[in-house]
């Protein structure tokens, strides 16, 4: 799949896929000078959609991917670095903390848009009171 093809269908840049495969979080394979995205491709960039969306920064998603490759190709050797695997269930973690933490804070911030939208009411006369 082309570069523009997986744009569309992602809904994502092409600026944003090609900042991607310069700093070398998806690099992928030239044909002719076009980017070419294979179905491991495909599936590398949903990873690396879904990390972004659980808000790892794309230095997170960077050191983990190329963690987890280590660790594929590791299970496949049969050689498994055990260090690897502490780094990435620390990283994995670390970004849990992060995200309850972040929970809590909507959860104040939802708390109090509510108390405004009852206030609003009841000016509006919409209220119980």
């Amino acid at each position: 799949m082309l570069i523009g093809e997986v744009s569309k269908k992602y809904n994502i840049g092409i600026e944003t896929l090609r900042y991607y495969d310069k700093i070398g979080l998806l690099t992928v394979e030239r044909r002719y000078n076009n980017r070419y995205y294979t179905e491991e491709d495909i599936k590398k960039l949903q990873s690396i959609m879904v990390m972004k969306e659980m808000m790892f920064s794309l230095e997170d998603i960077k050191k983990i991917l190329e963690i987890d490759e280590r660790i594929d190709k590791g299970l496949e050797n049969e050689v498994i670095d055990k260090e690897d695997i502490e780094i990435l269930l620390n990283e994995v973690r670390l970004k849990h903390i992060e995200i309850l933490e972040k929970e809590k804070e909507l959860e104040m911030v939802k708390n109090q848009l509510e108390r405004l939208i009852n206030k609003i009411l009841h000016l509006k006369g919409d209220g119980n009171g």
